[in-house]
């Protein structure tokens, strides 16, 4: 393994997450950018939420040429390879927009991280990476990603998770995150953040009228079972194509 890489992971194992600048060359980020805009002149969004966010989970049918290469990109591939080898799996891809103010609830990606059942023989435990590619600056007075310090490691109390895993209300989530301790990060148009799939995050607007957009690509070690609680739909099931 290269010795960047390698010190990288660490850092990413012990904070939950990292960010990899300049994951993506200019003429990539533009390319993406202009792309999720057309899909959004076509109409394609999934929808648009209560926090301002619009989706996308179509854009590899619609757009292959544009939105395929973020799949295991050269500048994520070490990292995935370090993590998971030939079990890598793509779980889904998916694009956002925040056309205006937006303040994300916080949530984690995979909610049943936490709810495996470890007791079970030869059950293997699942986990799962996301890879977020930012499209525009964020910076303070801008846009932000907020990350609970060492979330990755404190399982949601009882009182706010119901017993599958997903939150109790949206309003228990906040309140009890809003209380721990954080860590702010601002990507740049094309970095890239790596974070595990189960550490509590959210993305905000500090300036409703700033266009913001990323791409992201969850993996995960194995094929997690119908109905797990995870905010990607299954879509196309296929072990990534490692070397």
């Amino acid at each position: 393994m290269d010795e960047a890489v390698a010190k990288n992971l660490a850092v990413f194992e012990e904070k939950g997450w990292i960010l990899i600048p300049e994951a993506l060359t200019p003429e990539e980020t533009e390319r993406c950018r202009i792309a999720l805009n057309t899909a959004r002149a076509n109409g394609w969004e999934e929808g648009l939420n209560h926090v301002g966010n619009m989706w996308f989970d179509s854009l590899l049918d619609r757009m292959p040429e544009v939105f395929a290469p973020m799949i295991g990109h050269p500048s994520v591939r070490p990292y995935l390879e370090a993590l998971y080898g030939p079990q890598c799996q793509l779980r889904s891809l998916r694009g956002h927009i925040n056309p205006g103010p937006y303040d994300q609830e916080w949530h984690l990606d995979f909610y049943g991280y936490w709810q495996q059942n470890d007791k079970a023989r030869y059950a293997s435990r699942g986990t799962g990476v996301n890879t977020t590619f930012y499209f525009q600056d964020n910076g303070p007075g801008i846009a932000r990603l907020t990350y609970v310090k060492g979330g990755h490691r404190i399982p949601p109390p009882p009182e706010i998770t119901r017993p599958g895993g997903w939150s109790v209300s949206e309003q228990a989530f906040n309140e009890w995150y809003d209380a721990q301790e954080h860590e702010i990060v601002y990507p740049k148009a094309g970095d890239c953040v790596l974070f595990f799939s189960h550490i509590p995050h959210k993305g905000s607007k500090d300036n409703e009228e700033v266009e913001r957009s990323n791409i992201v690509c969850h993996y995960q070690n194995n094929p997690f079972y119908p109905g797990i609680a995870h905010v990607s739909v299954l879509q196309k099931p296929a072990i990534f194509p490692l070397l």
